[in-house]
């Protein structure tokens, strides 16, 4: 049977909105009051984070270390000097930028590095302990056998006591004595002249920003990259043209993306708001008032939309960002099929009750099904486990069921507002009809040709698209492509390439105890040994040991020896240089052992705990042959990382793991997403239409649409990411909208109307397609790539549903009265009929 508006519907719910339309104006403009301030505070949130359910191990990971860790972002000012007569001018330049930003407060800043002085200067006072532990039992060795062959009656078990091997062993103490010596005197030099940072090759100088604050968290951020923003503007109008100073860091590329996000959200907002009101006014010509009235009905249904959002969602992520222009483009279909049949019926009767009575009877039916149909769509993605899949559902879903209820109970108070005051007057959009028809195949062989071939050719397509695995493999690719990203991320391969990666972004792991971050570090370092740099899992692993070691002990004990060994008589052996080398570098009688306090803040935060525990953290940065923004190298990377089976009891942050979660879960999230938005569709369409030829014909027009999407994805070279496979639900709910507008009332007025129906309701068909065009088309204009990929893959979506709607399903609604149908169609074609 169908679902069915009952005859007294539409007269009763027209005579209720003309009585009471002061008390429900009034009430919708008290909801679009509160809910404005509500839906002003909806927060964004870029971080990929909050596109992953809470209970990922990833995300669980990351919250944990944001409790647990100092949690930091990092800026980096990049100077470089093509010229070599330009150093000097770099280096003022540097020490101009070091001393603006070492004003930054110290609640938005933990360091600013702009040379090596902390380290060197901790490593020249603590330069005996930081000896590598092998190193000085070679050293203590070395001495011992030279010491040995000067007794007379020493005998080698090795090989015969010789000159030769006598010399070999001098001249081994001689090379680690001058090893020593060249490592001492560095250390030594950049402590009495700290040395900036400076590339190997002397053309780019840096200075590092750690911010208090991680780097998803632009408005703490904020004042921080503005100052520094500021301080480089500066820089370079003193610097010249010989100087080239560059910011990057993933502090500023996540400002640069959130900023691209918001503005490019509002102005996609703006773009279709303006477009799709000028649209109204073409369309519905001579009636500007109703139009507003229209876009009022729409205003209160997108502020509930978003108010409801900040109040069940709390936020917006980079999946649903870009829902404004959506749910404006696809809420206002109902109130412009609504407004068409009343200009429609109005032309039909004086009495303006009983065309809107008329209006809200023929119009209720067919909206319903497709509010329902497309919230069935969105709402298909509650059914995966992808946050940002099930938080576009949620608000999209709702959304889209409240334009309907604000157009169905405002837009009728308000026409009879406009009809008590003599200014609902327009014309219907019924005149544009005529040049639809021409989309109608007129003969029976021509239908069924035409099915055939869209949904056999248009289905060959797609399952050849679908196999060939179009998914995107490349993170960058869903970025923002603006100019300030583009120049920050050219900055960033600039120092990568320099300075090796590690200064900005890494793996953060944390430990439950000291022994446990000694024990996972020696693991992570023994898997890289000896391997190439380009085959290591990380180019380096730095830990809180690095300046605490925790084999003291055996150091002192080793440094002990060598004074012991040290003896006038073996000084005596060596030429007169060694001889120097070793009096200067000989041990002191008492060397001091390091604690933890002796390590400065500058050099200990990275391992310090909000609570002060220090130790327990470890920083590795990935090895040089990983690309973590492509999704193989990714898969290698965790897969790796995840063999060495390192325990249960370490927490791993960085955005890898959160990467390499996002593409598992859409990889099975997606798929399940479209199967269910393909079951949701067709049930609606049963409850609505029954099992009936209306029902069969609108989801054989969803299909072709869903079909030819695909198809032309493939052409396109589309490649699916985790934003655009949306676009694939959501085309089964507007390949049901369009077609369940059509089937619906031909339902209602029988066999052979569909030439009629179209004339009639097609070109506001067409004009709700038009608006879902516009807001799917704004998403053009986003920097965000991702955002432009699911802007394209919808609008391919929506222009082939409603091509199914227009040109295949009238003609396969009247399939079976064959020539009488013709002639019908050839009736409402002549003129007599408009």
């Amino acid at each position: 049977m169908g679902f069915t508006v009952k005859p007294s519907v539409g007269v009763r719910w027209a005579g209720w909105a003309t009585r009471r339309r002061k008390s429900i104006l009034a009430s919708a403009l008290l909801v679009g009051m509160a809910a404005t301030p509500i839906a002003a505070r909806l927060p964004l949130h870029g971080d990929l984070s909050y596109l992953l359910p809470p209970e990922t191990q990833s995300v669980r990971d990351l919250h944990s270390l944001e409790a647990r860790a100092q949690v930091f972002g990092t800026i980096i000012v990049g100077i470089e000097s093509d010229r070599a007569d330009a150093a000097d001018q770099r280096l003022a330049t540097a020490g101009l930028l070091s001393h603006r930003l070492r004003a930054l407060p110290a609640s938005a800043v933990i360091s600013v590095s702009a040379d090596s002085a902390a380290r060197d200067q901790f490593a020249w006072a603590h330069r005996q302990l930081l000896i590598p532990t092998e190193d000085l039992q070679a050293m203590a060795d070395d001495l011992r056998e030279r010491k040995a062959r000067l007794n007379p009656l020493f005998v080698s078990l090795d090989s015969p006591q010789s000159a030769d091997a006598t010399k070999t062993a001098a001249a081994a103490v001689a090379d680690r004595l001058h090893s020593l010596k060249q490592q001492f005197d560095a250390a030594k030099r950049g402590a009495q002249s700290p040395a900036p940072l400076v590339s190997p090759d002397g053309r780019i100088q840096i200075i590092i920003v750690r911010t208090r604050f991680a780097a998803s968290e632009v408005s703490r951020n904020a004042a921080t990259v503005d100052a520094v923003t500021s301080a480089v503007a500066e820089a370079r109008r003193l610097g010249g043209a010989t100087l080239h100073i560059g910011v990057t860091g993933d502090v500023v590329t996540t400002a640069i993306e959130h900023q691209a996000l918001s503005g490019g959200m509002l102005r996609a907002t703006l773009f279709t708001v303006v477009v799709v009101a000028i649209g109204l006014l073409l369309f519905f010509a001579g009636s500007p008032v109703a139009v507003a009235a229209l876009l009022g009905a729409l205003a209160i249904g997108a502020l509930a939309t978003f108010a409801f959002a900040r109040l069940a969602v709390g936020h917006l992520n980079l999946a649903t960002a870009f829902l404004a222009p959506i749910v404006v483009g696809n809420g206002i279909n109902f109130g412009i099929i609504l407004l068409a049949r009343y200009f429609e019926e109005r032309r039909r009767t004086a009495d303006p009750v009983v065309a809107l009575g008329v209006a809200i009877q023929g119009s209720l039916g067919g909206t319903l099904a497709a509010a329902l149909a497309a919230s069935v769509s969105y709402a298909s993605l509650l059914a995966t486990d992808f946050r940002g899949y099930r938080h576009f559902g949620v608000i999209g879903g709702v959304g889209i069921l409240l334009c309907w209820a604000a157009t169905f109970l405002v837009l009728p108070a308000a026409l009879a507002t406009l009809e008590a005051r003599g200014l609902a007057s327009g014309r219907s959009p019924a005149r544009l009809g005529k040049g639809l028809m021409r989309f109608i195949p007129r003969r029976r062989l021509a239908v069924i040709v035409t099915a055939l071939v869209v949904l056999g050719g248009s289905g060959i397509g797609a399952v050849r698209y679908l196999a060939s695995r179009p998914f995107e493999n490349d993170f960058k690719n869903l970025r923002s492509s603006g100019e300030q990203m583009q120049e920050a991320r050219l900055w960033n391969d600039k120092i990568n390439g320099a300075f090796g990666r590690g200064i900005s972004g890494g793996t953060i792991i944390a430990l439950p105890t000291r022994e446990r971050a000694r024990a996972v570090a020696q693991r992570l370092r023994a898997a890289d040994a000896g391997k190439p740099p380009a085959e290591r899992l990380f180019a380096r692993v730095s830990s809180l040991e690095d300046f605490v070691p925790a084999d003291q002990d055996d150091k002192l004990a080793l440094l002990a020896q060598i004074r012991a060994l040290l003896t006038p008589a073996t000084l005596d052996t060596m030429n007169e240089g060694d001889r120097r080398i070793a009096v200067e570098l000989k041990p002191p009688a008492h060397v001091n052992r390091i604690a933890e306090t002796d390590v400065p803040p500058e050099l200990a935060w990275p391992f310090t705990e909000q609570d002060g525990t220090r130790g327990r953290i470890l920083l590795a940065s990935t090895g040089t042959g990983f690309d973590l923004w492509r999704t193989e190298d990714l898969d290698r990377f965790v897969g790796r990382f995840r063999a060495l089976a390192l325990g249960t009891d370490l927490v791993v942050g960085g955005n890898a793991f959160v990467q390499h979660d996002i593409v598992r879960s859409v990889g099975s999230d997606g798929p399940r997403a479209t199967l269910v938005a393909a079951i949701g569709a067709v049930v609606v369409v049963l409850l609505v239409l029954g099992v009936t030829r209306q029902a069969a014909v609108t989801l054989i027009c969803a299909a072709a649409g869903v079909f030819l999407l695909l198809s032309a994805a493939s052409v396109c070279g589309l490649k699916i990411n985790f934003l655009d496979f949306v676009a694939l639900p959501i085309t089964i709910g507007i390949g049901i909208d369009y077609a369940v507008n059509i089937a619906a009332r031909h339902r209602v007025e029988g066999p052979g109307s569909s030439g009629r129906i179209v004339m009639a309701a097609g070109p506001a068909v067409a004009l709700c397609s038009f608006t879902t065009v516009v807001g799917y088309a704004s998403l053009l204009i986003s920097q965000n790539q991702g955002i432009r990929s699911f802007g394209l893959a919808a609008l391919i979506g929506e222009l082939t549903c409603l091509a199914g709607a227009l040109a295949l399903a009238p003609a396969l609604l009247d399939l079976r009265r064959g020539r009488r149908a013709a002639g019908a169609l050839d009736a409402v074609r002549t003129p007599a009929a408009i």
